[in-house]
């Protein structure tokens, strides 16, 4: 199929969004889709200036960068900019598959078959009568929402469409292309970042934002209570890491900003253990417009640590519940509870076969369900494309 693939994100940018965007492209041109992406023209110079298929470490497919002006009615400009790049698709797409609510309205309004995927039940009464707009539209070939919590959300609030098929799709990583991450604690002891054998700290990691709503205070209490350990943060904007650089005085806490996508797979393997200490609520995006989407998110996140061949350990949020499960492919203990969090690591620590067996679990189930490739292949036989 020609799909066309509309967009919100800026490219290349530091968001997760862009990176979910530029990974289901790549997995929909190896599954042998010729795949356009239109998507905001990044305005950081210094990311704009990097190759956006490297900057992510994906390749088959071509990108419009369309302008996005920061001043007041920029986003007008981006949506008319959008119309003239499905207008131009219109005779040669075969569909179009949109995160953009007001590109998968303009494509269906165009008469294109189109997929909306959502990650959040709309807020406010605009964005609503959008959404309904859109999944009563005849045109529209059904909907991908990113957890069965999210689902059952937008079923209760009536933004289900009656007549196109909903599809439950969590978001996804792509597994390295080789694995010998997993080993026998007993006989190898915490892995060297440098390869050099045993080490003798273990290397506990975080890999995302800084802002609130991210659990980075359960880590650094956690670093303070368990000073053999070593605490590596790998994300934050510079805003965020130089404040938390100002506050942050522990020895065995490193700050190691933003790795580039296509660099983290190499980053992951330096760890011995992953956190993902989400809190109950106030998962979001940045600023202040930022919506809680605790009872929906599929982080991406969750995957990459599947994927890494390290032990996870996880807030009990009832959404991250749909992949991960307490002694099966991670360890889950209560969010915001330090101690229960700090018996977890020395579990690992203490229990040689516990980390291997829950890394091994994680990554099988990961390959089975959860790659880039598996995500497109089962959206596309639950719409019937």
């Amino acid at each position: 199929m020609n799909v066309v693939y509309v967009s919100l994100s800026y490219i290349p940018s530091r968001r997760a969004s862009s990176v979910h965007v530029m990974k289901m492209c790549a997995a929909l041109a190896r599954a042998g889709h010729d795949v356009r992406l239109v998507a905001k023209r990044s305005p950081d110079r210094g990311d704009a200036a990097s190759d956006a298929h490297a900057f992510y470490g994906v390749s088959g497919f071509s990108i419009d960068k369309l302008a996005r002006p920061s001043w007041r009615g920029g986003g007008l400009v981006y949506a008319l900019a959008t119309l003239g790049a499905l207008v131009a698709q219109r005779r040669r797409a075969d569909l179009v598959y949109s995160r953009d609510m007001i590109g998968a309205l303009t494509a269906l309004e165009l008469r294109m078959p189109t997929v909306a995927e959502f990650h959040a039940v709309p807020a406010g009464p605009r964005l609503r009568a959008l959404t309904r707009r859109i999944i009563h539209h005849r045109s529209l070939r059904g909907i991908v929402v990113i957890s069965d919590a999210l689902r059952r959300d937008l079923a209760a609030e009536n933004l289900i469409p009656r007549h196109a098929p909903v599809v439950v799709a969590h978001d996804a990583a792509d597994p390295p292309s080789r694995i010998d991450r997993f080993r026998s604690a007993a006989e190898h002891g915490p892995q060297s970042p440098h390869g050099e054998g045993r080490a003798a700290r273990p290397r506990i990691g975080y890999v995302g934002n800084l802002y609130p709503g991210r659990g980075i205070e359960l880590i650094l209490e956690l670093a303070a209570r368990l000073p053999a350990c070593d605490f590596e943060l790998i994300g934050g904007s510079e805003a965020d890491l130089a404040a938390w650089r100002a506050r942050v005085q522990l020895p065995n806490v490193i700050l190691a900003g933003f790795v580039r996508p296509a660099e983290l797979a190499e980053r992951y393997r330096r760890f011995d253990i992953l956190l993902m200490p989400y809190p109950r609520s106030g998962i979001g995006g940045v600023g202040s417009a930022a919506s809680d989407t605790s009872r929906w998110c599929s982080p991406m996140k969750m995957f990459e640590y599947m994927a890494a061949g390290a032990p996870i350990i996880t807030s009990d949020l009832p959404v991250l519940g749909e992949v991960l499960r307490h002694e099966h492919n991670a360890l889950v203990a209560p969010a915001g509870d330090v101690a229960s969090w700090q018996h977890a690591i020395e579990r690992l620590m203490s229990e040689p076969s516990l980390g291997p067996r829950l890394a091994q679990q994680a990554y099988a189930d990961l390959v089975r369900n959860h790659t880039w490739d598996t995500r497109v292949r089962g959206i596309f036989a639950g719409l019937s494309l």
